[in-house]
C-alpha cells in the first residue's frame, strides 16, 4: 500500500508541474549586428550572457513555449562543440550545410546578408568572379559557416590559400596591417564587416565586391529536442512571424528579413 501511494504521489507532483517547466539552453557567438555580449560581466567559465535580434527572437520563442531559455555567448569553436555534442539544445547564427542538417533541426532562415571581400584602400583590386582570387591569400572567419561556404564557391579556383582566424575582429585587423600580403583580401559577412569597421574605427579597408547572399536561422540539437519538440518550435516561429513580433524585431535592429 505504501509503494502504490508513493507512485500516486510522485503522478500528482509530476502532473501539477506547469508545462513550462521544460529548460533549454542555447548557445550563440559575438557576431554583430546579429548577436553580441549583454551589459553583464565577463566570466571565463560561466560564458557571457547574450544580446542582439536574434537574442530577443529566442527569448519570444521560449516565452509562447513557455519554456525557460538560458541564452549564452562564447567564441564559436566551443559553441559549436557544446551544440554538436548535445551538451546544450540550440545554437545561431546557423547557416544550412549537409553536415548540419545530420546534428541539428535547423529552423527557417530568418535573416538575410551577404558575404563581401573586403581589401586596402590602396589595393587597386576589384571581386567580380570567383576566378579574380586565383593566387590571392583569403583571410576568413573559421573554421565556420562563413568557411565552409567560401571554400565551396572557390575549390574550382586554382592557387587560393585560405587563411582561417577564429575572431572577426583579429581578421580585420590583420587585412589593415597587410597580414596577408599586398594582393591579399578577407571575406565575411557585410553587416558584420561594417559594424566592426566603424566600432573598432578601422581605416584603410574597403569594400572590393560581393560574393553572394548568406541567411541564418536557429539550430536545435538532434540530441536533446525531439522532432514533436522541433515542430512546436518552428509553429512558435511562424506565429511570432505572423503576429508582427519578429519582423518588428528585424526592423528595429535594421535587418533583412529572410522569410
Amino acid at each position: 500500500m505504501h509503494g502504490i501511494f508513493s507512485i500516486l504521489l510522485i503522478w500528482l507532483l509530476s502532473a501539477t508541474t506547469p508545462a513550462g517547466a521544460a529548460q533549454w539552453r542555447f548557445v550563440t557567438e559575438d557576431f554583430p549586428p546579429f548577436t553580441y555580449p549583454a551589459d553583464t560581466p565577463v566570466s571565463e567559465t560561466a560564458g557571457v550572457a547574450a544580446a542582439g535580434p536574434f537574442v530577443e527572437v529566442v527569448h519570444a520563442i521560449c516565452a509562447r513555449l513557455q519554456h525557460q531559455c538560458t541564452i549564452t555567448l562564447y567564441p564559436w569553436r566551443r559553441a559549436f562543440r557544446l551544440a554538436e555534442q548535445g551538451q546544450v539544445d540550440g545554437i545561431f547564427t546557423l547557416t544550412r550545410s549537409p553536415q548540419r542538417e545530420q546534428v541539428f533541426h535547423i529552423s527557417r532562415m530568418l535573416v538575410t546578408s551577404r558575404y563581401s571581400v573586403f581589401a586596402q584602400t590602396d589595393s587597386s583590386f576589384v571581386f567580380n568572379h570567383p576566378n579574380d582570387m586565383t593566387g590571392r591569400r583569403v583571410g576568413v572567419y573559421g573554421p565556420s559557416g562563413t568557411s565552409y561556404v567560401l571554400s565551396e564557391r572557390l575549390k574550382s579556383v586554382p592557387d587560393v590559400r585560405f587563411h582561417l582566424t577564429a575572431d572577426n575582429r583579429r581578421l580585420l585587423r590583420m587585412l589593415q596591417s597587410g597580414r596577408f600580403g599586398v594582393e591579399g583580401v578577407a571575406v565575411l559577412n557585410q553587416d558584420v564587416a561594417w559594424h566592426l569597421i566603424e566600432d573598432e574605427r578601422l581605416k584603410g579597408i574597403r569594400e572590393a565586391g560581393e560574393l553572394g547572399p548568406i541567411s541564418y536561422g536557429i539550430g536545435l540539437s538532434r540530441k536533446t529536442v525531439s522532432a514533436a519538440q522541433f515542430e512546436a518550435f518552428e509553429q512558435a516561429l511562424d506565429a511570432a512571424i505572423g503576429d508582427g513580433t519578429v519582423p518588428a524585431i528585424l526592423r528595429r535592429h535594421k535587418l533583412e528579413a529572410a522569410y
